[in-house]
């Protein structure tokens, strides 16, 4: 299955929803989505997981190689709208932890908006 990543940007704050599996075939797609928004200056960034069925330790790599330099830029990434499936899977490699998670876009949102 092919990943699909929908994008939209509203004041300063990029959202990037994929659109089925993160997995070791699909994972460049998303790495270059991540890398692309940080090069191009957006450090406040929303992963919308309400389409994302699935997520690979390769694609949780990902978001654990640029957390570091989106923080030390002012910025953050947050994760929103995960099924529980996807949630656990977070769960279970420690990354709620690490990462804000909020039940829908608007809550995130308002993290970024509120700091």
């Amino acid at each position: 299955m092919d990943l699909e990543l929908k994008k939209k940007e509203e004041s300063g704050i990029l959202l990037i929803k994929p659109v089925g599996r993160i997995d070791p075939i699909t994972v460049e797609v998303f790495d270059k989505a991540i890398e692309d928004a940080i090069k191009s200056g957006k450090y406040n960034i929303i992963i919308d997981c309400s389409e994302l069925s699935y997520i690979s330790s390769a694609g949780l790599g990902v978001l654990i190689g640029y957390i570091e330099e989106v923080r030390e830029k002012g910025g953050d990434i947050v994760i929103c709208c995960t099924s529980s499936e996807v949630y656990e899977i977070f769960d279970l490699l420690g990354f709620t932890k690490i990462y804000k998670f909020f039940p829908d876009t608007e809550k995130a949102r308002n993290f970024f908006r509120s700091g």
